[in-house]
């Protein structure tokens, strides 16, 4: 569907996934630097590079009138660091007549946020990133990049390397399903897939060839999320330099997907039910699930930990969270294989974490 006609529609339910991802994930980034006195940062910038007019043809509200929904929600329950922070939204698109009625939207929904900045304009997306290089490259500045390119390939190689290189910065990119095509021809993600028709585990080697385009010396947290939309498959890509980030985009994903974390379809083929999971029966646990727990446990039995910041980058490779590793933890405290003061580990305590020890 070219973009010009995609807001002309009621967005479908992979679509409203897709929102509900980069919604949630905002409202979990936000707090980390306002909720203090003395916020980490002198100011926050969120951009969304490819904003459309705010709506769809139902008026089910699009990524930046979310966005502006949770910064109203923050602005209005007082957080400690709100006054403390210069704070800012950046909304672009390339076309004109769409920035227009995005800011009709945004007055008649009644969401300019007071001590947010405002910043519409009608940018490409290369030309963004140019205009606004020493906002992106501040180190004193959050950044939150929402890149839901459509159609285009927009994330080159060099810009996804751009984008892991900019200090304090998370971002989440849009897979369309026609880049995933060109990906099924890729020689490197060929080798690796023996149905290359699999849509979804085109865009698991496709995350793959991501990870491996990040030099092996730089500390880059990545994530993915698959979305069916019909009979394709579309992808979301999340990077941050940060464990925190990664954590909260985990947390994100398997908020949508109980099973896996990972889509929000049974990309396992377990056909596990939601109302199952809640029984709590060993054999009603995904595969994912009691995968990870084996790993740990024989990870742990091994002592291959010192303390709880490296369990939490054992949770993060592994594509699960911190919370997932408390029935590991619980165990093996009972049966006195190690003593730690800490039922889940917290992935806040990275620079001083609680240890590990071995009795």
């Amino acid at each position: 569907m070219p973009r010009e006609e995609f807001h002309d529609k009621p967005y479908d339910e992979g679509t409203l996934t897709k929102l509900r991802i980069f919604e949630l994930y905002v409202q979990e980034w936000l707090p980390v630097f306002l909720s203090q006195p003395d916020p980490p940062f002198e100011e926050l910038h969120i951009f969304d590079f490819f904003a459309g007019p705010g709506m769809d043809a139902n008026g089910v509200l699009g990524s930046p009138l979310r966005i502006l929904r949770k910064l109203q929600d923050y602005q209005k329950s007082t957080l400690a660091g709100w006054g403390a922070v210069r704070k800012a939204a950046h909304f672009f698109d390339l076309d004109a007549t769409k920035i227009e009625a995005l800011q009709n939207t945004i007055a008649s929904e009644s969401l300019e946020v007071p001590g947010v900045d405002l910043d519409l304009k009608p940018r490409e997306f290369s030309a963004a990133l140019q205009a606004f290089q020493a906002t992106l490259e501040n180190p004193r500045a959050a950044k939150l990049l929402i890149i839901d390119q459509f159609g285009v390939d927009a994330v080159s190689d060099a810009v996804f390397l751009q984008l892991t290189s900019l200090p304090t910065t998370d971002f989440i990119f849009f897979l369309s399903s026609s880049t995933l095509h060109r990906f099924r021809e890729h020689p490197s993600i060929k080798q690796k897939i023996a149905n290359i028709d699999d849509s979804y585990h085109v865009h698991r080697a496709a995350f793959d060839y991501y990870k491996k385009l990040v030099p092996r010396q730089d500390e880059v947290f990545l994530g993915q999320f698959s979305i069916r939309k019909r009979s394709n498959i579309y992808g979301l890509i999340f990077g941050s330099q940060h464990p925190l980030g990664i954590h909260k985009f985990l947390q994100v994903a398997w908020k949508n997907d109980q099973i896996a974390g990972e889509a929000n379809f049974d990309v396992e083929r377990e056909n596990i039910g939601s109302n199952e999971l809640l029984l709590g029966f060993e054999e009603m646990k995904p595969r994912k699930i009691q995968s990870f727990e084996k790993a740990l446990a024989e990870a742990v039995r091994a002592q291959l930990f010192c303390n709880e910041a490296d369990i939490i980058k054992f949770c993060i490779e592994g594509g699960m969270t911190a919370q997932h590793a408390a029935p590991v933890i619980a165990q093996l405290k009972k049966e006195k294989v190690i003593a730690a003061d800490f039922r889940v580990p917290n992935v806040r305590n990275t620079k001083t974490p609680r240890p590990i020890t071995y009795p």
